[in-house]
């Protein structure tokens, strides 16, 4: 893991000379401030600590940045280890003892066994990226349903994307365990509305998105109604900022910007071992560290990008398949996914790390 961009080539180099070593760059260097600061070490130190990763290398060119994403990474009971790039003397010298580390990490970790653990134990994230009729129809709804077994079951399921709450925050307020959670997810949207505003974009009534039009999708709208579908129907317990892992069961909105690989990054950040990624154009974006099922309705889609689909459910639309049984096609696919099973995008390398920024770096 990065601390700060001005290391990310040494630690893509660690990654690429150890197997089995993922990494975690960087997004921006030094100079932030403020709640990009916090939004940063919250968003590295729960990547850090996602119960995918077994340890943690943190790289840094000066000392404190490794520090202080160490601390959080303690602070949660997790172990993590780190090199400074000036207190070592180099990069012939970081490479030597970096590839060190992480090779006795392996040995530590490699051979841990599989145990068997129950539903309650997942947290699952629900995403949805380059959507269009068939998302609404079909891909969302399947989504939401197995977000409600997950829910029945002790589980946990993470949302986000609040622009596409546009015209449908009442309903989803309507479904809050309590009345400021309703509060909070109206002023949530509004929020994102305002910034649209700010910058020209009226976003009420439009779809700014040329895939989704393209999709048959005209207003934002039109695109909420199949977005919050996919997060179910059980009682909404509350509501996240970028990358904070919720605190109880059930199912969470996080704030989060829609761009789908930030997203993405933030989802695996609060904790979500998997994310159910429906795409009607079939959006490529995975995670290197939550495995990304992608599910597909649309059939051209699913015959023109078959290599980046991991649920083909087409045959809903094409030949009238029962929505219970594309619930369990997709269902099985994440259990296999969840037991080791590789996802397209980690097998076609399409896996990526964004923080999200929201104001200026000094």
């Amino acid at each position: 893991m990065a601390a700060a961009d001005n290391v990310n080539p040494l630690a893509a180099q660690l990654a690429r000379s150890v197997p089995g070593v993922q990494l975690v760059p960087a997004t921006f260097g030094r100079g932030q401030v403020g709640s990009d600061f916090d939004t940063t070490i919250r968003a590295l130190v729960g990547l850090a600590t996602n119960p995918n990763v077994a340890e943690t290398l943190v790289v840094s060119f000066e000392v404190e940045s490794s520090l202080r994403i160490l601390e959080g990474i303690g602070a949660r009971g997790r172990e993590a280890q780190y090199i400074s790039l000036i207190e070592i003397g180099g990069h012939a010298a970081a490479i030597a003892r970096g590839t060190q580390l992480l090779t006795e990490m392996l040995v530590r970790h490699g051979s841990a066994p599989r145990v068997p653990m129950p539903p309650s134990s997942l947290v699952v994230g629900l995403e949805c990226g380059g959507s269009d009729a068939t998302s609404g129809l079909v891909a969302n709804p399947v989504v939401g349903r197995i977000a409600d077994s997950l829910i029945d079951a002790g589980g946990t399921a993470i949302f986000s994307e609040p622009v596409e709450l546009v015209g449908c925050e009442d309903a989803l307020a309507k479904r809050a365990s309590r009345e400021e959670i309703g509060q909070q997810v109206r002023a949530l949207t509004k929020r994102y509305t305002d910034i649209a505003a700010a910058a020209g974009v009226d976003l009420v009534g439009v779809n700014p998105t040329a895939d989704n039009l393209a999709g048959g999708l005209t207003t934002i709208e039109e695109k909420s109604l199949g977005a919050v579908s996919k997060s179910g129907t059980r009682p909404l317990q509350g509501v996240l900022a970028f990358a904070e892992a919720p605190n109880a069961p059930g199912v969470w909105l996080m704030d989060a910007p829609a761009a789908a690989v930030e997203n993405l990054t933030a989802l695996s950040a609060g904790g979500c071992q998997a994310v159910l990624f429906s795409s009607g154009s079939v959006n490529p974006s995975g995670s290197p560290i939550a495995p990304t099922v992608k599910i597909c309705a649309n059939p051209r889609s699913a015959n023109s990008m078959r290599e980046h689909v991991d649920v083909d459910l087409s045959d809903v639309l094409t030949e009238g398949l029962p929505l219970e049984k594309a619930v369990a096609r997709a269902h099985e696919t994440l259990r296999a996914i969840l037991l080791g099973s590789d996802a397209r995008a980690d097998e076609l390398g399409y896996s990526e790390i964004r923080i999200s920024r929201f104001g200026p770096s000094v």
